[in-house]
């Protein structure tokens, strides 16, 4: 389980807050180590990771099932997590079925919070941390249970069931990690 503190530590190094920081502190004061357990209230934590292909400009995307619409991977914290890292590394390698990748930053890319609709059960609002990595394009993906496809789409040729959010996100999301990526110098 992700320790509370781990949690406002990996938040406090996020390179783009997207103006939602205090949003996360506020979370994190009022509901304290609950706001990161998915049945500890309808308003939590999420971890996700953005996953792209410098070489070729492409990120890989998935299709969900649930949402009806093209977004990065990611999803519910869970009990063997030992932080948001680790909780996006996991759901970008159910999600996605695959198996090597690399992170882009230590540090998150982005705090995201959106509302949900629709078939979300008793989740109304999701606390996102948005990580990224690098993988081949040249790897084949694999559908989960969660998706209904998962492809690589050139950043220049998205595909048009984007969540809403991420039209204008999904852009400056790929910059980043591609930005971050660079500086590691991998």
């Amino acid at each position: 389980m992700i320790a509370l503190s781990t949690a406002r530590d990996e938040v406090a190094h996020t390179a783009r807050t997207s103006g939602f920081a205090e949003a996360f502190a506020g979370l994190f004061e009022s509901r304290g180590a609950s706001a990161l357990v998915r049945a500890g209230t309808s308003e939590h934590v999420t971890a996700s990771c953005l996953v792209v292909d410098p070489d070729t400009e492409a990120v890989l995307l998935n299709h969900h099932r649930r949402a009806g619409a093209w977004m990065q991977f990611g999803g519910h914290l869970e009990s063997g997590d030992v932080s948001l890292r680790d909780a996006a590394r996991r759901e970008a390698t159910e999600e996605s079925g695959l198996e090597r990748f690399r992170w882009v930053s230590p540090a998150p890319l982005e705090l995201h919070v959106h509302d949900l609709a629709g078939d979300f059960g008793t989740c109304r609002r999701h606390f996102d941390v948005v990580y990224g990595a690098v993988a081949s394009a040249g790897q084949n993906p694999a559908v989960s249970d969660e998706s209904l496809d998962v492809a690589w789409f050139s950043i220049d040729e998205l595909p048009t069931a984007l969540m809403p959010d991420l039209v204008t996100r999904l852009p400056q999301l790929y910059r980043a990690a591609v930005a971050a990526h660079a500086a590691d110098g991998r």
